[in-house]
């Protein structure tokens, strides 16, 4: 029986649904498909190789939002949808901080996604399946605390974690439209970013994973990490994305989900991946 890939997709700022990256894992699958056909007539359900989760953690702030904005409905101010936008979006990542008080976001968001990845695997069928990260945004911000956390040892395991959790298959890792740069400033020392591949994946299959940092120059939330942790660690990707009205402005923040630049790459990855695991 041959090895499965866990994939997982983390979404950034605003109002989200659980079908965000339907299209992206549409895509995503479409072309594994094809090409593990290709490469490997005889592998057997190719489309069950890629297990694939798009992990929603909006709606933990729906509510307080939703409740926040309400405040205001009295209140005579202008620009009301641009208003209530920047809520969605500038509340997100200021609430999305370590915090000492009940609410505290950061746990909860994090402790959700502990909770889908165990799901993912438990789909996948196995606890120590490779597991491929895809985030966006604000996403990419918090899946890098998320196994920084893990790889650190600052957060305890509970014990129906198991590798796939602990973060010790993390293989594969694309940032999209990233401001992890911008999170710097907050830190004495920025320069050891997480283990990509991770190490115990890595005694597994040496040789194997890589990071991909997509950037648009034209997206003002997206930067270049590079010159922040060194081509050793991740790799930058500039990629034009976008079309007519959104490809040459700030607009093209939200459009690398469904891009041939990003898609392309990431499906080279997972296809390399799956080659590596089922010599």
């Amino acid at each position: 029986m041959s090895k499965k890939i866990a994939v997982a997709i983390i979404h950034g700022i605003g109002t989200q649904t659980d079908d965000f990256a339907l299209v992206m894992e549409e895509k995503i699958k479409k072309q594994f498909i094809k090409r593990l056909k290709k490469l490997k007539p005889s592998v057997t359900s190719p489309d069950a190789q890629l297990v694939i989760k798009p992990i929603c953690w909006a709606n933990i702030f729906e509510e307080p939002e939703h409740i926040l904005w309400e405040k205001f409905q009295s209140s005579k101010l202008d620009y009301l949808l641009l208003r209530n936008a920047m809520i969605h979006v500038l509340a997100d990542a200021i609430a999305y901080q370590r915090s000492p008080s009940q609410k505290n976001f950061y746990k909860k968001i994090h402790t959700k996604i502990d909770e889908k990845l165990y799901e993912l695997s438990r789909e996948t069928g196995d606890e120590e399946a490779p597991l491929c990260v895809i985030a966006h945004s604000l996403g990419t911000v918090i899946t890098s605390n998320h196994f920084y956390d893990l790889q650190q040892g600052k957060r305890m395991a509970d014990p129906l974690e198991n590798p796939l959790v602990r973060g010790e298959t993390l293989t594969l890792f694309y940032t999209m439209g990233s401001p992890i740069a911008l999170w710097s400033i907050s830190y004495d020392e920025f320069d050891r970013p997480i283990e990509v591949p991770a190490k115990w994946i890595q005694e597994c299959y040496p040789n194997t994973g890589e990071w991909i940092n997509f950037y648009d120059k034209d997206d003002i939330v997206g930067y270049p990490l590079e010159p922040l942790y060194g081509s050793q660690y991740v790799k930058d990707r500039q990629s034009a994305v976008g079309g007519i009205l959104t490809g040459w402005n700030p607009l093209s923040h939200n459009q690398y989900w469904t891009a041939r630049q990003v898609i392309n790459p990431i499906v080279d990855g997972l296809i390399r991946t799956w080659i590596t695991i089922n010599k």
